[in-house]
């Protein structure tokens, strides 16, 4: 008998111990397709670990990420909540459970996640990162809470001791060719990429040596028209930190300038260690990053006006004469839309930015402009679920609009999606976190675009680039003047229809599409902060 119980007990434990394995396997079959963007294979793996498992929590939370990749934001928080109730407080779970509350609009719900997750693992640096991106698209503090966050964040991060000190020989010649290094995670079909290729296409070679560091492992055809523009192209995704600053040293960059910021692809950390004499914050991040390395950030007047935004940065602020944005349009984009001759229908306010952009007060004044102007419509972009759409419609006809009014969309592919924007007759940006890209497409595609001013960089892009093309009319600094200037220019079809006929050729002419004479004014300040630099290095005793 005893033999005989034995002998249930290692049957049993060779049984538990191949179940476990093959649901590892599965698991782990699961992630390789999901790597190679096989997703049908992977959710098929993990929805079969949860046949065999029905609480297994990281089948759940990669279901629940394969749901949010797919823009199920619903679908995905719906895996996280279970993971969590599977496996309790797992701080990777509480940060992924944030991202689909933060795209789905529920800004409150999305930072109490992130805050737990950075209770629960307050050395990984990634939730510290969610969390200063959220707050700085909902507006819920303050600029100076906003610079302390972010200089709590370096402290623990990115703040370390610098490498060894530079060879005085680099500072002896402030007039030599330079190299310039740009280290970017959006090398690629992104919407900074926009503005990243006349960083690469117009430059000055002669004065300029251009090496750029790619740090997401993701191509695309624009990768490699970017990999053509460059001197130097360096693919840093794997490489840890002590490697990278290593390979900018190896080198011998002047002259970092950070794409990414605390976005995809940042590599803060080895910014931290200081691999260049001069480093720079430029594009991709558009509030402080809060390091003592970097040393500068790119910006200009109307985005960061002067004795007033810059106590809110670490950096010194480093403005640019006309504009710091450089667009150049896609080519696959259309021509704007021939309108019709009269044209008394009705009136298509679009929103097309991000909808974690779009906070439930901008909804509800959106509502009030729809109130104001008769059988106006409103097209709002990226919204993913049933859900989503009643939350967005409800606030909208909070103001006593009829919910038929309101048009959403899932988000769209480019083509379709500049063909919306293009059907539109004026688009109504967000704050306090204001559209960049978006707004140039707009443009760009002949829809004008009102926006509303607040006080730091991100909430000012629409100003600073409204001003850039000479449409400084259309840029509000409160919420009745945001409605005063999205419903005058509505009522005043003449001048509506001019304007958008004018719109494409405006920007031809602008300092916005002015690549060459952007890229002279940025490669100015290059030689200027190198120039202070050797001078710096000199008073120094060369030391």
């Amino acid at each position: 008998m005893l033999k005989g119980l034995l002998a249930n007990v290692f049957r049993a434990r060779v049984q538990g111990e191949a179940h476990r394995v093959a649901v590892r396997t599965l698991l782990e079959e699961g992630v390789s397709h999901a790597r190679a963007e096989r997703m049908p294979e992977a959710e098929r793996a993990f929805l079969e670990v949860l046949r065999r498992e029905p609480s297994n929590a990281d089948a759940l939370n990669l279901l629940g990420l394969l749901a949010y990749r797919r823009t199920h934001y619903d679908a995905a928080l719906a895996y996280f909540d279970d993971a969590l109730r599977s496996a309790g407080e797992v701080a990777e779970f509480h940060a992924n459970r944030g991202l689909a509350l933060q795209d789905l609009g529920r800004a409150a719900d999305a930072e109490a996640a992130f805050r737990r997750a950075i209770e629960l693992a307050p050395d990984v640096q990634r939730y510290g990162a969610m969390l200063l991106f959220l707050l700085s698209q909902t507006g819920s503090t303050t600029p100076d809470e906003l610079l302390a966050e972010h200089k709590r964040f370096a402290a623990a991060f990115v703040d370390a001791p610098p490498r060894a000190a530079f060879p005085a020989a680099r500072f002896a010649d402030p007039g030599r060719r330079l190299r310039i290094g740009y280290l970017s995670g959006d090398f690629r079909m992104h919407a900074a990429a926009y503005f990243i290729e006349p960083l690469l296409a117009a430059r000055d070679r002669a004065a300029f040596e251009v090496y750029c560091y790619q740090t997401v492992a993701e191509t695309d055809d624009r990768t490699h028209r970017f990999r053509a523009l460059a001197d130097h192209w360096e693919e840093v995704s794997a490489r840890g930190d002590d490697d990278l600053v290593a390979l900018i040293g190896a080198h011998e960059i002047d002259i970092l300038v950070d794409l990414a910021g605390l976005t995809t692809g940042s590599r803060a950390a080895a910014l931290g260690r200081r691999p260049a004499p001069v480093q720079i914050s430029y594009l991709g991040y558009l509030a402080t990053t809060g390091a003592r390395a970097i040393d500068y950030r790119i910006t200009d007047a109307r985005a960061d006006p002067p004795g007033i935004a810059d106590a809110w940065y670490t950096e010194r602020l480093l403005r640019l004469p006309r504009s710091f944005w450089c667009f150049a349009p896609h080519a696959d984009m259309p021509a704007p839309l021939e309108r019709a001759a009269p044209d008394d229908g009705p009136i298509v306010f679009g929103a097309f930015n991000r909808l974690t952009k779009v906070r439930p007060e901008v909804l509800r004044l959106w509502g009030r402009l729809l109130a104001q102007v008769p059988d106006s419509e409103l097209w709002i972009l990226d919204v993913t679920s049933d859900d989503a759409h009643g939350r967005v419609v409800g606030e909208v006809a909070a103001a006593g609009v009829v919910p038929e009014r309101v048009k959403t969309w899932a988000r769209l592919p480019a083509a379709p999606f500049w063909d919306r924007i293009r059907r539109a007759d004026i688009a109504l940006d967000t704050f306090p976190y204001n559209g960049g890209a978006t707004t140039c497409e707009c443009l760009w595609l002949g829809v004008p675009v009102v926006t509303r001013a607040g006080d730091m960089g991100f909430a000012r892009s629409g100003a600073s680039i409204l001003g850039a093309v000479g449409l400084e009319e259309l840029v509000a600094t409160c919420d009745e003047q945001y409605l005063d200037v999205a419903a005058g220019l509505a009522a005043d079809r003449p001048r509506l229809r001019a304007m958008q006929r004018g719109l494409r050729e405006r920007l031809r002419t602008s300092p916005l599409l002015d690549a060459a004479g952007f890229m002279r004014e940025l490669e100015a300040a290059y030689r200027t902060v190198w120039r202070d630099a050797c001078g710096a290095r000199a008073a120094a005793g060369g030391r």
